[in-house]
């Protein structure tokens, strides 16, 4: 991979990006790439979008013996080093206090917070960059391209586990009729009706089961579509004799640590999350991925499947339990994958999956198998010398907006508290998550965004620039948007 990514700059490029899987040995190649700046007189920065990769990145280093400053919370930059570990959000308030200014940056999961990382190459433009990740595909649908100028591949997952370098895998994908029937919100399922669906097709009720039958004890870790159903997924396995626990971003970074701690000495048999655990987490002793978010992003699907892809001693494999048809929408990991680098267009009508992605055999639970016939299969027990396959059909609908004067009375005193709630919440402080959920209130509602401008806004006489700028970020609308609003409001008086 060294010398892939060393021939990429060499041709012109300044700014790289690197798919790397889950074993593909990052560490080493930091290690290499850093000492080869070093000798060429570079000052280098690794940057991570997180605290919990910040860590990571620092201990990987100092097992590699390089030794690094760090430039985050409580931490300067140093002179005595010419290798900084460095956060995203305190270098982007520090821009003034840096004293060197860096000529090599890497980044890793440099999928993430791209307008943050443009800014920062904006800041620095003479600086080479290697943006490293495992999925080179944002959930946006925005291309990677608009910061990085070439796509440099390293090996494959299944190149890495005929290597011995990653487990191999075992994939079970029982069907759960009605999942295609669920409505589309952004790149996810509508969180509501999936939770409806898995309760009437008794899915939590089956993951139990298969995780008992094929993974029983074995240390696992369960994804969620929101933090309810990841609690409301522990206590159902705890209730059957598993020592499940949720961890989510609210918690302390103590008890995090403590619950990440507790399923690599053996505690506990698993953890269940919505999010947190897609990113940073590395604990090898993980046996089995129970997949409960069914998702249109192959990022989240892959990173999800890389938890559980190291090698342990012990470790015959990597068990995956997907309840959600995660396999029909996105392929086996093993197949060859074509990255959406460039970004991609407004998702279409899916007309069919791959043939390999339904070779799933129903005397074993729905197994993944790679053979294209049953021929001489001593499972096949129906005599069948080739497999069928069906047409999937994975169209997702949009929901329609339902008004608030056709909803039930009930229904309509509940929104309309809430909308208070957070108009009282963004008065006070314009923090995201009230502004983000008064817009989904509006999306259902059939409102534009600006309609929670003029919610909160009502009656004050002037314009609420923050407010406007915060709209237009979680919107992703282009620079300008809220300048353009600031002046039809200033024209309406």
């Amino acid at each position: 991979m060294f010398e892939r990514v060393k021939n990429s700059f060499r041709s012109g490029n300044r700014r790289v990006m690197l798919q790397a899987p889950t074993g593909a040995g990052k560490t080493r190649l930091f290690a290499t790439i850093i000492d080869h700046s070093l000798r060429k007189g570079h000052n280098v920065w690794t940057l991570v979008p997180r605290k919990e990769l910040l860590d990571q990145a620092s201990d990987e280093l100092i097992g590699i013996g390089v030794k690094h400053g760090r430039i985050c919370p409580g931490h300067h930059e140093s002179g005595a080093f010419n290798v900084h570990v460095v956060s995203k959000d305190t270098l982007i308030r520090r821009y003034d206090k840096i004293k060197k200014p860096p000529s090599f940056i890497i980044i890793d999961e440099a999928h993430l917070a791209l307008d943050r990382y443009i800014e920062i190459q904006e800041r620095y433009p003479d600086a080479f960059i290697l943006g490293c990740t495992a999925t080179p595909e944002r959930l946006d649908g925005r291309g990677l391209s608009d910061l990085y100028e070439d796509l440099v591949m390293g090996p494959s997952i299944k190149e890495l586990i005929e290597l011995g370098f990653l487990s191999e895998i075992r994939y079970f994908c029982p069907p759960t009729p009605g999942i295609e029937n669920l409505h589309r919100v952004g790149t996810d399922y509508n969180a509501d009706e999936l939770g409806r669906l898995l309760e009437k097709r008794k899915i939590y009720g089956k993951a139990i089961e298969h995780y008992r039958k094929h993974a029983h004890e074995k240390p696992a870790l369960a994804f969620c579509r929101n933090i309810a159903q990841a609690e409301e997924t522990a206590q159902k396995f705890s209730a059957a004799g598993y020592r499940f626990e949720n961890i989510d971003g609210s918690m302390p970074a103590g008890k995090r640590k403590m619950l990440i701690d507790g399923l690599r000495t053996g505690e506990l048999h698993g953890l269940t999350s919505c999010e947190l655990l897609t990113y940073g987490l590395d604990v090898p002793r993980v046996e089995c991925i129970i997949m409960l978010r069914p998702t249109l992003s192959k990022t989240i699907f892959f990173q999800s499947i890389g938890r559980g892809l190291r090698p342990y001693e012990g470790k015959d494999n990597l068990i995956v339990l997907d309840h959600v048809g995660n396999l029909a929408e996105h392929g086996h990991p093993l197949e060859p994958q074509a990255w959406m680098f460039h970004g991609r267009e407004k998702r279409g009508k899916r007309k069919s999956t791959s043939e390999a992605a339904l070779r799933l055999c129903p005397e074993i639970d729905f197994l993944y198998c790679d053979k294209p016939s049953c021929a001489g299969c001593p499972h096949d027990r129906q005599g069948r010398k080739k497999r069928k396959f069906e047409e999937v059909d994975v169209q997702l609908k949009e929901v329609k907006p339902i008004p608030l004067p056709a909803r039930p009375a009930e229904e309509r005193k509940i929104v309309i508290d809430r909308i208070n709630e957070c108009v009282e919440a963004i008065e006070v402080k314009i923090e995201p998550g009230p502004v983000k959920e008064m817009l989904e209130i509006g999306r259902k509602l059939g409102y534009p965004p600006m309609w929670v401008y003029n919610r909160v806004n009502q009656n004050k006489h002037l314009v609420n620039m923050a407010l406007l700028h915060e709209i237009s970020r979680q919107m992703k609308y282009a620079p300008g948007w809220a300048w353009v609003q600031q002046q039809k409001l200033k024209g309406k008086r």
